[in-house]
């Protein structure tokens, strides 16, 4: 009688163990799951980047290059210097509404901006321009 009474607590306890189990690990198994589909999902969109990335031919900066991309948002001209680093552009009367057309206008001719600073000491919006390009 003692014998019987036992396995009727071992069996109900073994079946609690054994669901306890399971879930536990169907828990971490979706987890993981969840975890390998957002890094699949990052590949495929590095993948799809690399796909359809496109070189930009870079132009060769000189002065009449810079000259045009500056009568394009109507500042004027005041000099271009050959350094080390890259190409010194001093340009003044930029409206500062065109500053960022200026910007996205180089970037997407191939020229890079390491340094910008842009002042206004008029406080009419006209601002004296320096930029390192490259």
């Amino acid at each position: 009688m003692n014998l019987r009474l036992d396995r009727r607590l071992i069996n109900p306890l073994l079946l609690v163990l054994t669901l306890l189990a399971l879930f536990f690990l169907l828990q971490r198994y979706y987890r993981l799951r969840d975890a390998y589909y957002e890094e699949y999902l990052r590949y495929k969109e590095v993948m799809l980047l690399l796909k359809n990335y496109q070189t930009r031919q870079k132009v060769s900066i000189d002065e009449n290059f810079i000259r045009s991309e500056l009568s394009k948002v109507g500042a004027d001209f005041f000099s271009l210097k050959q350094l080390e680093t890259g190409y010194e552009l001093k340009a003044k009367n930029l409206r500062g509404e065109n500053l960022p057309r200026l910007i996205y206008s180089l970037e997407q001719a191939g020229v890079e901006i390491v340094k910008l600073k842009a002042v206004d000491n008029t406080g009419q919006g006209l601002y004296e321009l320096e930029a390192l390009i490259r």
